[in-house]
Order: C-alpha cells, then structure tokens, then sequence
C-alpha cells in the first residue's frame, strides 16, 4: 500500500523511530511526528473582525419607527417650507440692462419692489416669465426670467455680479392706484419612495447537516449566522448608497429600489478636498448647525463617521476645546463614540461607523437626525428564514433554506440631515479592511 503523504526519509510511514535512526538524525527526522501544541483547543477561532459587524443597520434597526409594514410599494409624503423673500442673480447684469435673471422667480410678482442690497439700487418689477417662454435677453444675450424699470425709482443703477441678493418689497400703490397680487407658498412637492425585497438562500446535503463537527464550522447554524451577518453588512451598502428605482424584469416581474440615505441627502452635502487640512472644526459645525433650522429638526443629531473622518473631528474638537465627553464604548450599537458642541450650542453624538464606511468612505460621515428617517418592511414579508424549499425528490439529500426581508429608508425632511464628503488624501494612516496599516 503506498503511503498515504507522510514520510520518514525514504523509509515507511511509523509512529515510532526506526531502530537503527534515532531522534538526533534531525536531518532526516520528519516532524510531522512530532504532535501539534495548541495555544487554545483547535475549535476555538479568534475573529480579527466579527462576522456581523453591522453597526449602521444596527442603529438604524433601533429607531423608534422600525418595522412599520407598508401594505403598498409606494410610499408618498409631502413637505413644505416658507417662501423667502429673497433670490439671487443666476446672470450678472450690466447697469442698463432691463431684463434680469432670478434663481427663484416665484418670490417676485409685477408691481413689487426689488432691492439689489449689494449695490444699494431700488427697481421695479414690471413682468415676470418664470418658464422663460418670452425670449427676454439681458445686453449679453443670455436668457432671463423678470424685467424691471431701473429710472422709474430713485437711487443709483449700478452692475450687479452673479449671486447677488434680490430681495423684493412691498408692492408699489399710487394715491389712485390698486392693489398688486399677493404671493403665498406653494405646498410641497409630493416625495415618494419604494420599499425593496431582497433575499438569499443557503444549500446543505442531509448528511453533512447532520455530521458531527469540531466546533461550529461546517454546521446548519454557522451557514445561517453566516449568510445573516454578510447580508446585514450588504444592506448597510444599500441604506447608504442605494438610489430609487422601479423596473419591470422577465424573470423577476415589478422590481422596485428603495432609495439610500445619501441620495436623499443630494442638496445639503459638505465636500471637503482634504479632510486633515481643510475640514476645520467650525465648517464642521457650521454645517451641523444648519440641519437644525427646519422646524420639523429633532433636538440633537448624531453624526456617522468613516474611521479618518471621525479621528479628525475628534482631533480638531479637541484642540477647539469643544469635546464633551471622551470616547466610549457604545455595546448597544457596537461603536466608540463621543460628544462635541458645535458653535451654535448643539451638542452632538459623533459615531465611528467602520465598516460601514469602508475603502473609499472612510472620510466620509452622514448627519442623521433619528426623528426624521423611517425604516419599514413590507407587511408579511419581513426579515425571516423559510425553511425545507427543496422539490420533494430532491429534499430527501438536500436542505435548501431562503432569508428573505424587506426594507425602505425614507427621510421625511432632508433639510434635517447632510453628508460630508471627504478628500482622498488623508493626514492620519489608513487601516484597511484586514487591519493592515499604510502610512501616507
């Protein structure tokens, strides 16, 4: 019988030293004799990063409106916001031009006052075109929305740049003459989003289910907490990046994609070219203050960090004296965190979020505000494992099982919430996913 790959020199395999070479021939001893010690029993695995690290979906599974079921795939909502009394130039505009280009010609009415703050100049509105169906051109041909009189009011007529404020007054109203129409808000435009189903499914032959293991590899159970935890970590990527959508597949029938926190956040992101050296405290906090102006804000935020962003907050809050509590070990949701103040008097939970701002994230952050995102599942189709889906015939060797669930992220105000981009050159080392450091 030939050996079966362990080898004692050129002579047969033996669990004991031939008689004529003894345990000194090291040149020749195999030391595959020679038992293995172990520091620990060799079922007992050290994790260097746990399988269900899943911080994100954590937090966001412990919101108070988790679990809401949706008995249709749509959702709608409708928020509102004041109408301000002022815009700003989208063109520049010579001293004699009478045709003008506003951002935001729904804040302007014929027969009103503008004011140009910047120059100091009184006009008067006589037409406004916010489809720009007119062809109005100012002196340099460009399209424009509102024509003014520049001599009917007094004060100077000067240039005004690109960006300036346009800021209107009270309607004009002679001894004989009439009231202007009045402007009032428009209600919101609706928001909508979808719910997803998703779904995976584990394969195990009868017979390796029930084998006898050292430790828990190889079992039913592993390939179950297994395939939860890697979906968990995919749906983080999801509630994150995820952008809605709604498709009609062969093979699938109606899908729908919910959209992610990012996404929604698409007008109230603060990019920073490099997050060491120009992400300053007070931009930082300036930023984080703004998504508290919304009267629909909730009265503190946490703010979600990639681990370079969140050492550098950490850093800078500390040389600006704003930290309020040192880092601790949050078990509910499995993270470090710590508070700082910003400088309009908010105190605000700063969360590193490793895993869930992985690679190119890792200085990159989200400030959330809990009482305006809503996580829900469609009703009967909630986050549950099917079991025994194998064909008859089959199912006698084979266990098929489905983890199947739904999910939707919706953020009821975005004015309450903001991403931070980072830059790509980072002034602290990176850590990448299998803790290997590279200095920069």
């Amino acid at each position: 019988m030939a050996a079966t790959g362990k080898a004692f020199a050129n002579l047969p395999l033996s669990t004991i030293n031939p008689s004529k070479i003894g345990a000194q021939g090291t040149s020749v001893f195999d030391t595959l004799h020679r038992p293995l010690q172990w520091l620990t029993p060799p079922s007992d695995e050290g994790m260097q990063q746990r399988e269900n690290d899943a911080s994100l979906w954590t937090l966001l599974d412990q919101l108070p409106s988790q679990g809401n079921p949706w008995t249709n795939p749509t959702i709608w909502w409708k928020i509102e916001n004041r109408l301000n009394q002022f815009t700003s130039l989208n063109r520049a505009a010579s001293a004699t031009d009478t045709k003008m280009d506003v951002v935001e010609a729904g804040v302007v009415k014929p027969g009103y006052i503008g004011f140009l703050p910047q120059t100091n100049e009184m006009l008067a509105v006589t037409a406004v075109d916010p489809t720009y169906a007119e062809g109005w051109t100012n002196g340099a041909g460009a399209a424009c929305n509102v024509t003014v009189s520049r001599t009917k009011l007094p004060g100077p007529s000067l240039a005004a740049a690109i960006g300036a404020e346009f800021r209107t007054g009270v309607p004009l109203m002679g001894e004989f003459g009439e009231p202007k129409e009045g402007i009032t808000s428009v209600p919101g435009d609706p928001m909508y989003n979808f719910i997803q189903l998703f779904g995976v499914y584990i394969k195990m032959s009868r017979m390796q289910k029930e084998s006898l293991m050292a430790g828990d590899y190889g079992t039913h159970m592993k390939l179950i907490a297994d395939n939860e935890a890697l979906l968990k970590q995919q749906l983080q990527t999801t509630l994150l990046l995820g952008r809605r959508g709604s498709f009609e597949d062969a093979d699938e029938g109606m899908v729908y994609l919910t959209n992610g926190i990012i996404p929604q956040l698409k007008d109230n992101v603060l990019t920073a070219t490099k997050v060491g050296n120009s992400l300053t405290f007070q931009a930082l906090s300036e930023f984080i203050d703004g998504t508290f102006e919304s009267a629909n804000t909730g009265s503190t935020k946490k703010v979600l960090c990639g681990s370079r962003l969140y050492m550098n907050i950490l850093a800078t809050a500390t040389q600006e004296m704003k930290l309020v509590s040192e880092p601790i070990y949050n078990a509910k949701v499995g993270v470090t965190e710590f508070k700082v103040k910003t400088g309009g008097g908010r105190v605000v939970t700063v969360m590193e979020m490793r895993f869930a701002f992985q690679g190119s994230l890792t200085d990159w952050g989200v400030v959330l505000d809990e009482t305006n995102v809503a996580m829900a599942e469609y009703k009967g189709f909630g986050w549950k494992w099917m079991m025994d889906l194998e064909a008859p015939l089959q199912g006698i060797t084979t266990q098929t099982d489905a983890l199947v669930g739904s999910v939707s992220l919706t953020i009821r105000d975005p004015d309450t919430m903001g991403v931070i981009k980072g830059g790509t050159q980072p002034i602290l080392a990176d850590r990448n996913g299998l803790g290997i450091v590279t200095q920069y």
